[in-house]
This record gives structure tokens, C-alpha cells and sequence, in this order.
């Protein structure tokens, strides 16, 4: 199943009302005919800033998306350390496939899979891909191991071309071989 990195972007809002505001507790001697007729309005404060981010193992974008959704929605509310309920508002959402590289490993994998999950394949079939798959599998051995030789053989022959080039300078320095 594919993996999705997934970024959310969020800010939070809240009304506050400040509430239990009395002017008339301290009030000094000598005050007469006090009267609080305070009134103080809600007020709605934003916060941006939310983000949160996740890689999970999903069917498509749309599912990664739908998961998202279970950690932080809009409208979803949340309580503060000061006892202030906060609303998700303006949500938005990032979804991006993670490219995992294809490996000969991950590849046999997928295929094994496939060949594990397909309905209606009889048992005969399914060790013919099986064969296939292994001999494939084992050529690409086989080609791996023939570039590494011929990588090693062609540092052997550099060392060696070196080593005649250092030992006819040696030998003959007048002489100027032309080897074009």
C-alpha cells in the first residue's frame, strides 16, 4: 500500500466575554452613589499557526486526505490550559505520494503479492510466474555479478598499462613510442 506525506494548516478561534468583572469591590471610602454599568463585548481572536504532519499507508490521496480529517477537522473544538474553547477554522490540506525508489526486492515483492492475491489463477500458473519471476531474478543476479568482474578486471588492466607505461620510460628514456 503507498505511504502519503500528509500537512495540515490550521488556525484556531475563540469568542471571549470578559465575565465577573465587578468594579464595586474595592471602592473607597468617601465614594458615594457608585455605579457599574459595565458592559463588555465578545470579542472573536484568531490564531494561526496549526500545523501538523503525518506519513501514513493509504489507498489514495483521497484516503490519506479522509484520515487527516480524523486528527484535525474543521470546526473540531479544543480546550485550552486556561479553560478557553478553541475552534479549528480554516483548514487546509497538503497530500504528496512518498516515491519510494523501485528496488529489485520491492519489485519481486509487488509481483509475488499479485501473484499471491490473483482470483482465479490455478496452482499450475502461478508456479510458472513464480519460475519466471526467479529467473529473472537470478539473470539480474547473474549481470550484477558480471558488471562487478568486469569493473574489477578493468581496474587489474589500468594498473597493469600503468605499470608497462612506468617500465618503458624506465628502461628507454630517448625513445618516444608514437602509439596512435
Amino acid at each position: 500500500m503507498p505511504k502519503y506525506n500528509v500537512n495540515v494548516s490550521f488556525s484556531l478561534r475563540t469568542m471571549i466575554e470578559p465575565e465577573g468583572i465587578h468594579f464595586d469591590r474595592d471602592i473607597p471610602e468617601g465614594v458615594e452613589d457608585f455605579s457599574d454599568e459595565s458592559y463588555f463585548r465578545n470579542n472573536e481572536i484568531d490564531a494561526d499557526g496549526g500545523a501538523v504532519s503525518f506519513t501514513v499507508e493509504a489507498e489514495s490521496e483521497e484516503d490519506a486526505e479522509r484520515i487527516s480529517e480524523e486528527i484535525v477537522y474543521d470546526g473540531q473544538e479544543w480546550e485550552d490550559n486556561a479553560g478557553f474553547t478553541w475552534i479549528v477554522d480554516d483548514r487546509s490540506v497538503e497530500v504528496e505520494k512518498v516515491i519510494v525508489p523501485m528496488t529489485q526486492e520491492f519489485a519481486v515483492a509487488l509481483v509475488q503479492k499479485f501473484i499471491a492475491e490473483m482470483e482465479g489463477m490455478d496452482d499450475e500458473l502461478r508456479e510458472a510466474f513464480g519460475f519466471l519471476l526467479s529467473t529473472v531474478v537470478n539473470q539480474a543476479q547473474m549481470i550484477s555479478d558480471h558488471r562487478a568482474e568486469i569493473t574489477r578486471l578493468d581496474s587489474v588492466v589500468a594498473r597493469q598499462a600503468g605499470e608497462i607505461d612506468r617500465l618503458t620510460a624506465e628502461r628507454s628514456p630517448d625513445i618516444v613510442v608514437d602509439t596512435a
